[in-house]
């Protein structure tokens, strides 16, 4: 399957002050995120395809890792001017492209353990 995410889904996403960059631009930046997800967990595209992953959930996923590197494309940490100053988040000022473990969770296939629990119905009084 081809990454889910558009450059359409980052527009509807688009919290910065900034002009939101051209598509092409924007789909080199999530194609990125997609083979970062995939070299993190090639089992995502099989249950993309096979449906047992909602594509919606991994376009959830990509968007989020393009926005933080667009949202800090000089990978500033702190500013100060004047009496003014503020640091931003240290995960976002790498200004690196990169999926969390949490973002990774959501994706993760559904564990069995192999065990089987059974629970016995029983009428009200009846022992």
């Amino acid at each position: 399957m081809t990454n889910p995410a558009t450059p359409a889904d980052i527009e509807d996403r688009w919290l910065f002050d900034s002009p939101v960059p051209d598509a092409a631009k924007l789909q080199t930046w999530l194609d990125a995120a997609w083979r970062e997800i995939l070299r993190r967990d090639r089992t995502i595209d099989t249950r993309l395809t096979a449906g047992s992953l909602v594509a919606a959930d991994v376009t959830d996923v990509v968007v989020a890792m393009t926005l933080r590197v667009l949202g800090n494309p000089e990978g500033k940490k702190q500013e100060a001017i004047d009496d003014y100053s503020w640091t931003r988040d240290a995960a976002v000022s790498a200004g690196a492209l990169y999926v969390t473990d949490a973002e990774l969770a959501s994706l993760a296939a559904p564990r069995t353990t192999g065990t089987r629990n059974s629970v016995r119905l029983i009428a009200y009084g009846e022992l």
